[in-house]
Parts: structure tokens; sequence; C-alpha cells
């Protein structure tokens, strides 16, 4: 004799039982994959109504707001819990943003990275993988580039002795501004390694740092509450830690000081977001 196992009976192990349960598992996440591609969708039908905005309302500007992005991100931290590694959240959002500016216009970046394998990485992480990447032999070659085009932006190198920097004192260059630093999403032990250069508005996020060029008489710079970033001769790249616009007076009180001559803002950027080591 043989006894029959009834089809949909549970095993004396339970097998059955969660196969039932894989099933319903599978089925909801199938129901979510179809509601976030539906979302997905209408978030790209928007951005192509926030072009024609956009147009109408600042004809000839750039579409790329970083400080937006960057309160996007710090709200998404704040909010983010559970197994997730926050930077897988990062980056799927951040390639929805810069999906999202390529249906609003011609949105490129123009890379400078000295043969340094770690800044195309973050700037992919950044600017997104299917972004045009644009790679320039000269750092006066990639602030050409965003110089020429409103929605394209330069990423350059931020470590000390790279001082292309000095080149935003020129007269050509006046319309571009320090946007961004990458990786904005970063461990605590973790250096920026690289910022964006783009002929864009500033915002302030509440949590900057602002950056300016200040020409000396002497090679030495002692002024409070400011920090020194790079330096070559005479001329210091320095940083303050909060935002200030271009024409903000404390600017001029720099010129106050002892042996300073000249101080040009260059833009700034918001403080990157820091994750815990195992995040």
């Amino acid at each position: 004799m043989f006894s029959l196992i009834l089809q949909g009976a549970t095993t004396s192990n339970g097998g059955m039982t969660n196969e039932n349960e894989i099933a319903r598992i599978r089925k909801e996440i199938d129901g979510i994959d179809v509601a976030v591609h539906d979302m997905l969708m209408r978030r790209v039908a928007l951005a192509e109504e926030m072009a024609i905005a956009k147009d109408q309302a600042a004809a000839g500007k750039a579409r790329m707001r970083p400080g937006r992005e960057a309160a996007i991100l710090r709200d998404l931290f704040a909010r983010h819990q559970g197994p997730l590694a926050f930077p897988v959240v990062a980056r799927i959002w951040r390639e929805l943003i810069n999906a999202n500016l390529r249906v609003e216009g011609d949105f490129r970046v123009a890379l400078f990275s000295v043969g340094d394998d770690d800044i195309p990485a973050q700037a992919r992480a950044q600017y997104g993988d299917l972004t045009p990447y644009i790679t320039c032999d000269t750092p006066d070659a990639a602030l050409e580039q965003a110089r020429n085009n409103r929605d394209t932006i330069a990423v350059l190198p931020a470590t000390p002795g790279n001082t292309w920097w000095t080149a935003l004192l020129s007269e050509a260059n006046a319309s571009l501004k320090i946007i961004g630093c990458l990786p904005f999403v970063r461990h605590k032990d973790d250096t920026i390694i690289a910022v964006s250069v783009g002929a864009l508005d500033r915002e302030d996020t509440g949590d900057d740092v602002s950056l300016a060029i200040v020409e000396c008489s002497s090679e030495e710079l002692n002024v409070p509450g400011i920090f020194i970033i790079d330096q070559i001769g005479t001329q210091f790249l320095v940083g303050i830690g909060r935002y200030l616009a271009a024409d903000d007076n404390n600017w001029n009180a720099l010129k106050n000081f002892e042996a300073v001559k000249k101080v040009t803002p260059v833009g700034g950027f918001a403080n990157p977001i820091i994750v815990d080591a195992e995040a």
C-alpha cells in the first residue's frame, strides 16, 4: 500500500507552508516593483513639465540645483532605517536625479582626474553611470566645457597641490563657481577628493562650506575663523564653515587683516553626509 499526499497539504517538516509563504512574499515584491515603476515614470513625466516651467521662468539658466539635491539626500538619510545601507539608497536617488536632469536638458560632466581612478568612480556615483562624460586632458579644458554649456559641470581634484583653482580668478571664468564635493555620502575617515564646478547659483542648505581665494602680500595667512585648503605662493584657497553669498560683507572684512590684499569668493558646497563605517 502507499499513501497519497494531497496537493497543498503541509508536510511534516512544514515544507509546503514555507513554499506558500515564499510565493506570497514574491507576489508582494512583484506588486511593489510595479508600483515603483509607475512612480518612476510619473517622476520623469514631472521632469518634462519642470523643464518647460524652468525655461519659462528663467530662460538660459542652469537647471541643476546642487543645494536642493543635497537637501533631498539629507532628508532621506534622516528618515532611513533598516538593514539597507544608506549609500545604496543615495546611489539610487542620485541616478534618479541625474536621469531627470538629462530629461530636462543636455546634462553632462567634464572630467579631469590626473590619472586618479577614484575620481571617475566618485563622479559616476554622484552624477550617474549613464550621464555623458567628457574626459579632459587639462583642468582648463574641463573648465571651458563648464563655461560654455550651462548644463555641463566640471569635476576636478580637490587634493592639495592641484592648483587649478587659481583659474577661477580669470575674467573668462567669472561665471564659474565650486558647487559641490565628492564623495557627498562618505564614511568618517574618508576625505573629499574632488569638487564640482559650474555656472550655477548656490543655495544655503543650512550646513555648508563657503570658499574664497585670498591674495596676500606674503606667504603667510593668519585669519581667525577660516581654514586654509591649499596654497600656491601668496594665493590661498580658504574655507569658512557656513554659507556666505558672494556679496556677503564677511568676505570684505577679511581685507582688514594684515597681508590680505584681495578676496575673491569662488563658491562652496553642502557638507557631506557622514555614514557609519558599517553602513
